[in-house]
Order: C-alpha cells, then sequence, then structure tokens
C-alpha cells in the first residue's frame, strides 16, 4: 500500500500543471469604416442597420461630412469623428475619435473599445481624412453661394443677423452681396475658411453658437 501511494504522489508531482490562459489582447487596430460609422451614429441617438451608413444616416436628417485635414481642424469642429488610420497600407483602420483634452485623445477601437493616447502618436498614425455627421433638415443643400435663395439662405441669413444683432431679415432674399458680406466676416472669425460659401463647415459652428445640443469632443 505505501509503494501505490509513493507512486500516485509521484505521478501527482510529475503531471503538468494548468496554467490559466492570458486575456486577449485589445486589438490596437480599428474597424471598417461602416462599422466605425455606426458607432458614430449611436453617439447621436441613431441605430443604422445594414447598408452604406451615410444614406442610412440621410433619411434621419444626419449628413455625413467626408473631409481632409488635421487633427486640429478636428478640434476646431469641436465634434466626434471617424478618422482614417496608416497603420495598414493595404487595408487602412477607421478609428472613434471622441474627446481631445489638451495633449491627449481618446479613441474607440475595434470591439469597441477606449484608447487614450497622446494627440501626438495619434497625428503620426493619422491619414488626414475624416467623416463626421452633422444635421440639417432635408431641403437644405450642402453649400449655398451668392445668389441662391431658399429655406436654408434664410435660417443662415436669421442666425448671422442674431450672431451680430441685426433686425430680422426678410424671408426667401437671396444670398446677397451684403450677406455675403456678412458670412465672410463670420467666416474668417470662426478660423473657418472665408470664402463666402456656406458649407457644412458654417453651419456646424453656427448651429454649434446657436446651443444646438449635439455630440462634442469631450
Amino acid at each position: 500500500a505505501s509503494v501505490a501511494s509513493a507512486a500516485a504522489r509521484g505521478a501527482v508531482a510529475s503531471a503538468p500543471v494548468a496554467v490559466p490562459a492570458a486575456p486577449p489582447a485589445v486589438s490596437p487596430s480599428g474597424n471598417d469604416s461602416a462599422a466605425a460609422l455606426r458607432q458614430l451614429a449611436g453617439l447621436w441617438g441613431l441605430t443604422l442597420t445594414a447598408g452604406d451608413p451615410c444614406s442610412t444616416a440621410a433619411r434621419a436628417n444626419l449628413r455625413c461630412l467626408q473631409a481632409k485635414g488635421g487633427i486640429e481642424d478636428v478640434r476646431l469642429l469641436d465634434r466626434p469623428a471617424m478618422l482614417k488610420l496608416h497603420d495598414d497600407p493595404v487595408a487602412p483602420n477607421y478609428v472613434l475619435l471622441t474627446a481631445l483634452d489638451g495633449e491627449q485623445a481618446t479613441i474607440v477601437v475595434a470591439g469597441g473599445q477606449s484608447r487614450t493616447l497622446s494627440v501626438a502618436a495619434l497625428a503620426a498614425r493619422y491619414d488626414g481624412e475624416f467623416t463626421t455627421f452633422w444635421r440639417a433638415p432635408r431641403a437644405w443643400r450642402d453649400e449655398v453661394r451668392g445668389g441662391d435663395q431658399g429655406a436654408d439662405v434664410d435660417w443662415l441669413a436669421r442666425r448671422l443677423a442674431q450672431i451680430y444683432a441685426l433686425p430680422k431679415p426678410p424671408d426667401n432674399q437671396p444670398l446677397d452681396a451684403a450677406l455675403r458680406k456678412r458670412l465672410l466676416e463670420f467666416q474668417a472669425a470662426q478660423n473657418l475658411k472665408a470664402d463666402g460659401v456656406a458649407g457644412p463647415k458654417t453651419f456646424i459652428r453656427l448651429y454649434q453658437l446657436g446651443g444646438v445640443q449635439e455630440p462634442r469632443l469631450r
């Protein structure tokens, strides 16, 4: 019996010890663009189903703004955005930028994991292309130029009149020389491209100054 017990003890001692598997590392990669845009839409309270995210969002009066610019351009817009990274030259990665706090940035990567890194580190990986959302009625154009008329021009004229403490302008007036001059002044003051064309970035800033509640960079 003692010999059997010793043999049993030896078998236990020599048996391999099971080592718990290490938890999987958080993937450093981003999403594909559609997945990142669906995450972005969620910040606007919108659930996007299958299909092109921009086309689906447009049905809810949420438009895609696809633009080029640096991290500071995104900071100026002050809203979450999908960034294109050049980690993989064959298959670009996309992450969701949700916060810019001084020199620190917060991004959401594949699987919904949040990560904080320096703005410099993010800029080194950033491809220079970003996409964000902006809200506008369906009847509005993406851009209004000199001579244009319509509901979007009326809204633009009213907002600029409010900002510059001017009398309320009449409806259905064209974007004439006087309104264009006011628009140029506003764009220059807000560090926007001062071209006298009211596009998404100009509308976004006018919304923000009007106190409209929309997602912002934290």
